[in-house]
């Protein structure tokens, strides 16, 4: 039996693009900080430079973005909604 306690809070999906506007296939997303101690939690971009995180708590996540064309970061809150309607985060890669 799973306690609701270790079910994740929801997901954070979002889209890579680079400073044109392109979106990013093949860039790493990973969660690196959050409300709890985190495990490596990361996903690769799709064709679309789409992707998707599961957020293991509510709070603010920071989110560290690498691709071909460079690095950025954003912040995402995930709130008890998110379970229901995802956090969507836009990152726009810079060069490094």
């Amino acid at each position: 039996m799973t306690s609701s306690s270790s079910a994740p809070a929801g997901v954070i999906r979002g889209t890579v693009r680079d400073a044109a506007g392109a979106p990013v296939a093949g860039a790493r997303v990973a969660l690196t900080g959050g409300p709890v101690p985190l495990p490596d939690i990361a996903a690769v971009t799709d064709g679309d430079g789409r992707f998707a995180l599961t957020a293991p708590a509510e709070g603010t996540y920071t989110l560290m973005c690498r691709g071909d064309s460079g690095t950025a970061t954003a912040r995402v809150q995930v709130t008890p909604a998110a379970a229901a309607r995802p956090a969507e985060v836009r990152v726009e890669l810079h060069p490094t």
